[in-house]
């Protein structure tokens, strides 16, 4: 049930990210296939999936699918989940301008 739960709440979370590129005048970058672009330098919110490599402070450094290592920005207002996550474990996050982090599941 609470894994149903969970996985409720990331599909809303995803249903959220066609909307927010209105928020701030913010873009999301189409790439081909449909795949939202994955990189910290974004214009705007995207989603970003891969495996946590570190943690070191306040950033979170994650190796995406295609090898390309992101440093997000875990901020005051970030969604984390209720149990904590390791090194080598698999993380989905909507990482805003900037590279700060709005959720993380």
């Amino acid at each position: 049930m609470t894994r149903y739960l969970k996985i409720c709440r990331f599909i809303f979370v995803l249903s959220l990210v066609p909307i927010l590129p209105s928020v701030g005048g913010e873009t999301i970058k189409q790439l081909p296939g449909a795949a939202l672009e994955a990189t910290t330098n974004s214009a705007g919110p995207h989603i970003l999936e891969g495996k946590l490599l570190t943690i070191e402070g306040d950033f979170w450094v994650v190796e995406d699918m295609s090898g390309n290592r992101h440093r997000i920005h875990i901020v005051a207002d970030t969604t984390l989940p209720r149990t904590p996550k390791q090194q080598g474990d698999s993380i989905q996050a909507v990482v805003r301008k900037g590279g700060h982090a709005s959720f993380i599941q």
